[in-house]
């Protein structure tokens, strides 16, 4: 009978102290039916992973919320964290933004300069001291980036928009830490000695070692990864899974952001050969798994408490934060010079704010300098304000996604080179081999062409012309040429203004131009696509509003126009 009564005692304990094997268990279910229910009531799948969490966080039910639960799985909030990291860190590839930097940086500055001013204001006209207002002002630039990339993902969205969005938020994050290592400094700073003139000095080298400490140790993981998957010994989800577990650690160890140390492992990689590139996939097989997980422990820890403890003040933080974003990155486009549809919706995307203003939060913890009561009092405000963030953030994203027009678009195209970094509109070259040229290097400069020479490709398609001019009439030429192997047809555009002689039949200038480069399995493919090109291009709506593109942007917005559908359509 005594031991009866042991072996109850110590179920009875233990269920007090469940195991991280059942409390992640417990998470994922209750993320994937939350998930469910979101889409069978058409809410974003984030919401319903979110609200999966509350249920049966402390709020609910209480099956998961305590503070030695919570602590237990920090590790794999972080790893999931690193993750979307390393997948924004890739798409901050010059490749892909190279024609784009002007909008990106225009629109990453203005939102996160007034989002930072407007906080600030308003939190001084509403009596806060200045500390608390430096504090949250800083940690009211961040942007959700796990949420911005699940979203996406969800929508199937793809286009400038969403390129812009991804990159803006990558930015978005590396500056929110700088400024937050700054206001930090300088708090902290003014309690220790009473001033802070003397810190500046101090601030900006402890800025920069936390910007240039993450860069070298990123590149330099990015660097031996893309070593070790060059061997066929070394496996590719292998090596990716042990860099992010490493950088995570000696991120910690050497205080640094785990985030931005990890954002930069992605940018190398994204920069770097082809075969490095693909390591941003190879943990694709994880993501819905660990996404799931951290928004559903996102939603054990949202502080409900806090939220009404704070009111007023929650509100004022969020109401200043969603004021400050929407001027910025409204202003930001339209000095970026970007399509309204764009500036008109970056603001909805930004509003999401969680696991780096959380990790922000518990850092400004562990700081002995600042006063609890200004601590207690900015992670009130902030936790109040993540909660709110949470709960409507996606929603608005999922709306901008929608209404800028590119929900489910991430399919294949039959031409799928037509995008916007892969078009140049100020061509200007002597004759038609000079285009050609130019064009080529331009294609090796833009795609993984890495089985082939500059000059051969470039001989190629001057082989090609010289047995017969590719120019059709009426202001177009699609010269071609073939490579032995890779994966897809690739190709580029350009639009010279002036014209240029291509011994046309009509004997008129070409000013638009497609040069296409098709590996020699891919014949098939490859009269389709001249194909479909041939017809886009002989529409004059088409035609005439192409050669007056005045950017990339603008080109790109013409060949994703309705009246283009039909000629570069979906393969799905």
């Amino acid at each position: 009978m005594e031991a009866y009564h042991q072996i109850v005692d110590s179920i009875i304990h233990s269920s007090h102290q469940l195991s991280p094997f059942l409390v992640v268990g417990i998470l994922i279910l209750a993320g994937f039916t939350g998930g469910w229910l979101a889409r069978f009531l058409k809410l974003p799948h984030v919401t319903g992973n979110i609200l999966g969490g509350v249920i049966i966080g402390p709020a609910c039910l209480g099956l998961i919320g305590s503070h030695d639960q919570l602590h237990d799985l920090q590790p794999l909030s972080t790893f999931a964290m690193s993750l979307v990291a390393v997948s924004i860190g890739g798409h901050l590839s010059y490749r892909r933004i190279h024609n784009s930097l002007r909008r990106i940086i225009s629109i990453s500055i203005f939102e996160v300069g007034f989002a930072f001013g407007v906080v600030m204001l308003s939190a001084r006209i509403f009596g806060m001291d200045w500390p608390t207002t430096c504090l949250l002002a800083a940690i009211s630039v961040s942007t959700a980036p796990a949420t911005t990339i699940a979203l996406i993902r969800e929508m199937r969205a793809k286009g400038p928009f969403v390129k812009t969005l991804i990159s803006a938020v990558a930015l978005n994050n590396i500056f929110c830490i700088l400024i937050f290592v700054m206001m930090r400094t300088f708090v902290a700073a003014y309690f220790e000695s009473g001033e802070t003139a003397g810190k500046v000095d101090d601030a900006l080298i402890l800025s920069a070692y936390h910007l240039l400490g993450a860069l070298i140790l990123g590149f330099s993981a990015g660097w031996i990864s893309k070593a070790l998957v060059s061997r066929p010994k070394f496996h590719d989800f292998t090596t990716i899974l042990l860099a992010i577990m490493l950088l995570d650690g000696m991120a910690a160890y050497l205080q640094l952001s785990p985030l931005l140390v990890n954002l930069f492992f992605g940018v190398f990689l994204g920069n770097s050969s082809e075969s490095a590139e693909k390591q941003l996939t190879t943990l694709a097989p994880l993501e819905p798994v660990l996404y799931v997980c951290f928004f559903t422990l996102a939603g054990v820890s949202l502080h409900l408490d806090a939220m009404l403890a704070v009111g007023v003040l929650a509100l004022i933080y969020v109401g200043a934060r969603v004021l400050g974003k929407s001027i910025g990155a409204a202003l930001g486009g339209i000095a970026g010079k970007c399509m309204p549809r764009i500036w008109q919706n970056m603001a909805f995307a930004l509003y999401p704010q969680s696991g780096i203003a959380i990790g922000l939060v518990i850092l400004l913890s562990s700081d002995a300098h600042i006063p609890d009561a200004i601590k207690q009092s900015v992670s009130a405000i902030i936790l109040a304000g993540v909660t709110i963030a949470e709960i409507v953030g996606p929603f608005c994203t999922k709306a901008a996604l929608v209404r800028s027009g590119e929900a489910n678009r991430d399919r294949q195209r039959l031409v799928e080179f037509l995008a916007e970094e892969f078009i140049t509109v100020d061509l200007k070259a002597l004759d038609k081999w000079d285009a050609i040229r130019q064009l080529v290097a331009f294609l090796m400069r833009t795609h993984r062409v890495e089985h082939i020479a500059q000059e051969e490709l470039y001989q190629s398609v001057v082989d090609r012309e010289k047995d017969m001019s590719t120019a059709m009439g009426r202001g177009i030429a699609i010269p071609h040429g073939h490579i032995e192997k890779g994966p897809a047809i690739q190709g580029v555009m350009g639009i010279c203004r002036g014209g240029i002689d291509f011994d046309a039949p009509d004997g008129g200038p070409v000013k638009l131009i497609m040069l296409i480069v098709t590996p020699k399995d891919k014949k098939d493919m490859h009269l389709k696509v001249l194909s479909s090109l041939s017809a886009m291009v002989s529409d004059e709506a088409i035609r005439t509003r192409l050669m007056a593109a005045i950017s990339p942007e603008d080109a790109m917005e013409i060949i994703e126009s309705k009246e283009a559908r039909d000629y570069n359509y979906f393969l799905e």
